[in-house]
């Protein structure tokens, strides 16, 4: 873009401020840091929720995210990836997907820069987002068939996000969209991959501060 670096903006999508290597505390950091910026009891409520769901999605706990202290009895998600979007409506259906992404060894993810709301509906974000993904996921689903399947990759994409709430801050569901034009992929080093069992570890603190009190 012509002369974006002359701009004054707090859009982080306009200069995105990335971090050189992908760090999975990134992500649920900036949650806290805006967390911690929120006076509105409702809009506090909605962010520990969405706090907690996020780390228990990227730390494995994929069977503790659809519970009643968090979700609603029949969620409801659209989920758009590359050029598809999963329709998933009801426990079982929302469950298994996060079953199936622990499974497949892609729970790891997140933010590497990002705008961020919460108003009374709930949390939207706009973010460059990052997956980390074996070579072999990547072959598998078709996205980049001549992955190294030895290897990891870093799947970087834009990302629009809206998580809806109850009055009582419980989520309703998720509605994500993925922009398909803007998929990419870094090869990682051994020393960058960053695996679910890793993930797990660094995320283990901050899931223990991530309380609904």
């Amino acid at each position: 873009m012509t002369g974006v670096t002359s701009l004054s903006t707090h859009d982080a999508m306009t200069l995105p401020a990335v971090p050189p290597r992908f760090d999975v505390t990134h992500w649920p950091l900036r949650v806290e840091e805006y967390l911690r910026n929120t006076t509105k009891p409702l809009h506090r409520a909605i962010l520990k929720n969405y706090y907690r769901h996020l780390l228990l999605e990227l730390s494995g706990y994929w069977d503790q995210i659809i519970v009643p202290e968090l979700t609603v009895d029949e969620p409801a998600y659209r989920v758009a990836d590359h050029d598809t979007v999963a329709v998933l409506n009801g426990k079982e259906a929302v469950e298994n997907f996060y079953r199936e992404t622990y499974e497949a060894r892609v729970n790891v993810m997140g933010a590497r820069t990002m705008n961020m709301c919460v108003e009374d509906f709930g949390v939207t974000t706009e973010a460059y987002w990052a997956h980390v993904v074996p070579g072999r996921y990547l072959v598998d689903q078709g996205h980049l068939p001549d992955a190294d399947t030895d290897a990891h990759y870093l799947m970087n994409y834009n990302i629009f996000q809206i998580f809806a709430y109850t009055t009582d801050a419980k989520l309703i569901g998720e509605r994500i969209y993925a922009d398909a034009a803007s998929y990419s992929y870094e090869k990682l080093a051994p020393e960058d991959v960053v695996t679910p069992e890793q993930a797990r570890l660094a995320l283990a603190p901050l899931l223990e501060r991530a309380t609904l009190d």
